[in-house]
């Protein structure tokens, strides 16, 4: 892709920061930082995978406003938006393209957020304020997590009360009349803590019918210090609205890529989820634990076109439960589980038919219900070899207009070795699987009993490298996947075989104590191996929209202890259009996106921060559809967006 000036512009500054630290490191010798402060600290660096942690410094530094923000700059991650906006954005990792959000597990506090259907989640009905960290997973980790675990896993952990009382309380404001105010609150008394805390988003959005408006809050009860027995409790409640601009065609966007073709289409979302834990020592070598986890979703859609009209409401109950028993020792760690959950969407809906003049009801319920046994094991072999190795069997219920049983089952092996001089290298085997979600199994109301589940196999060798001021980590993968279920031919189907070969590495260099500069890339390339599907040969072609590069650079300046400046630039590659398996049609275009960041210390506790977004205000695509009977449909990217918000914490 042929650079523009403004892009060469930027790319001459970037790299200018680049060249005046090293000059300036070199000119002074100064004392190297902590590791830990250079590197992205794995909670476990026995585990066979590639792990990045965003710890509450990334967090706050990023000036990001939202979770879905937050990926895209730290863990360079996959980002799609049919409304222009985070509010219900589908996140992907590993090399996945249509619906790459079903084969990304996100947990929260080690709950899944991921519906039985193929429903986005709501981002905004978790406060980033409430966030400590968040661990990115990348590979197939079904053996450990189970469903929707193939590309990679989002864990979110959320901050636990301290001793001393603490408080924050942050607004923001910025383009498209954006406005979001948050606070949190905790306190530890004895053995008790309590966190508090309240979140309110909204926006008019890039486009027009693209406004969202989020409120959400809850509580948090942790206890236990001295005793053998800790436990905690949560309920958290959200209630959302979000406009759905739709797509536009390639006359439209010459128009204005801000307008809408779908001016009434609307969701209503009102969520409520409650977290239990508890746990006990039973001696220095056993322990147990319980984790309980309810939530309650009622979704209201509506929906016009030339078509007709559809109306749904959906409510969603999800009941989990997850006891484990552990076996610690200095040389080995063992893990027994059980994972049940009980899950049910009833839904009801009303359509009319403009073509037909006719009108139409539908009353359905779908039910999943899985139970599964894993079990896991850490062995120490010498000083520096670890051995782990997992296995799950899990049998997914499927009743209500239908009734369906499927049996799967994944594990894996993996070798870890510490080097002197060289952090740590890995190796590792693992079977994955993916159930298909309750919607899935449907095209316009027709029941598809031979929808198999997504299975296959990754191979992934990894290091993890540290030399003074540099850290560099990166991994190198194979993924062979069957069945993988896409939309095609007006249904959803397994798809021939096909394969992923993919590369990612990061590095960071802590240039002097106040500059700081990195990248993070990923390349995989998915191909079908062979076959032949509804008349057309896919051997060879590449699976629809995985670009075919995810690139992010960045640059960090401390001039002064109470100034910070960030400057990031983030590359997408191309890809093929959404169900374009043959490969036929043009590709989409790459595009760069740039963003800045800056946060001043104005006192102890007060904190002014801001940032831009597509600082260039880049047009580009965030996914595009082909379709026989219709021109493409193209969702616009959000243009520049600019913020800036006050913090203060007491």
């Amino acid at each position: 892709m042929l650079l523009s000036r403004s892009t060469k512009i930027f790319f001459n500054a970037f790299f200018s920061l680049l060249v005046l630290g090293i000059i300036y490191a070199e000119k002074n010798q100064l004392e190297l930082m902590e590791v830990s402060a250079l590197r992205l600290e794995t909670p476990d660096k026995n585990l066979p995978a590639r792990i990045q942690v965003i710890d509450q410094a990334r967090i706050e530094q990023s000036g990001a406003t939202d979770i879905v923000g937050l990926l895209r700059k730290e863990a360079n991650l996959q980002v799609r938006s049919t409304s222009g906006n985070s509010a219900r954005s589908t996140i992907s990792m590993g090399g996945f393209g249509e619906n790459g959000q079903l084969r990304t597990l996100v947990l929260l506090d080690g709950h899944r957020l991921n519906a039985i259907d193929m429903s986005a989640i709501n981002w905004y009905s978790i406060p980033l304020a409430l966030v400590e960290s968040i661990e990115v997973i990348r590979g197939g980790q079904s053996a450990t997590y189970g469903n929707h675990a193939v590309g990679g896993i989002i864990k979110i952990n959320t901050k636990l009360p301290k001793v001393e009382p603490t408080a924050s309380i942050e607004a923001n404001a910025g383009s498209f009349d954006s406005f979001s105010a948050r606070g949190v609150y905790s306190q530890r008394i004895g053995e008790i803590g309590l966190t508090i805390f309240g979140d309110r988003v909204e926006s008019d959005g890039y486009r027009v019918n693209g406004d969202h408006q989020t409120e959400a809050g809850g509580l948090r009860l942790d206890w236990g210090g001295e005793s053998d027995w800790r436990g905690y409790l949560s309920w958290g409640l959200s209630d959302s609205e979000f406009g759905l601009p739709g797509s536009l065609n390639a006359s439209q966007l010459l128009v204005d890529r801000r307008q809408t073709t779908s001016p009434n289409d609307r969701v209503e979302e009102r969520s409520s989820l409650g977290r239990a834990g508890l746990s006990y020592e039973i001696n220095e070598n056993w322990s147990f634990e319980n984790r309980l986890g309810y939530q309650d979703r009622d979704v209201d859609e509506q929906f016009y076109g030339s078509w007709g009209s559809y109306l749904a409401e959906k409510v969603y109950q999800t009941f989990s439960y997850s006891p484990a028993l552990y076996y610690n020792t200095n040389d080995a760690n063992w893990r027994f589980g059980f994972d049940f959950s009980d899950a049910d969407v009833d839904s009801k809906s009303k359509s009319y038919n403009s073509f037909s003049s006719s009108f139409s009801d539908s009353l359905n319920l779908y039910k999943r219900r899985t139970s599964a046994f894993l079990m896991s094991t850490r062995l120490d072999i010498s000083d520096e070899w670890n051995f782990n190795g997992n296995i799950r069997l899990e049998r997914a219920e499927n009743s209500g207009d239908f009734d369906l049983k499927k049996d799967e089952w994944a594990g894996g092996i993996g070798l870890t070795r510490e080097f002197e001089g060289v952090d740590r290298i890995y190796g590792s085997i693992r079977r994955f699987y993916r159930y298909p979600a309750m919607d899935e199994y449907l095209t316009f109301g027709t029941f598809n009993p031979d929808l198999m589940p997504e299975n296959g196999y990754e191979v992934e060798l990894g290091i993890d490298w540290i030399f003074e001021q540099i850290f560099l980590g990166g991994r190198i993968f194979q993924q062979w996947m069957e069945d993988e279920i896409m939309y095609e031919s007006f249904s959803n189907r397994n798809l021939p075989k096909n394969r992923r070969f993919g590369i990612d590495f990061s590095l960071d260099w802590q240039i002097t104590e106040t500059i700081r500069s990195g990248l993070n890339y990923e390349y995989v390339r998915a191909t079908f191996e062979d076959g032949t599907y509804s008349g057309l040969n896919y051997a060879g072609s590449r699976v629809p929209l995985v670009p075919e590069g995810l690139l992010r650079l960045f640059t960090e300046l401390r001039p002064i202890d109470s100034f910070f400046l960030s400057l990031g630039a983030s590359y997408v590659g191309e890809s093929f259009r959404g169900s374009d398996f043959s490969n036929s049609e043009s590709k989409l275009e790459d595009y760069w996106l740039f963003d800045l960041g800056v946060n001043y210390q104005l006192s102890e506790s007060a904190t002014l921060f801001g940032g831009v977004e597509n600082l260039l205000n880049e047009e580009y695509f965030s996914t595009a559809y082909v379709s026989a009977f219709s021109p493409t449909a193209y969702y616009p990217g959000e243009g520049r967006k600019a913020t800036l918000g006050l913090r203060y914490s007491f």
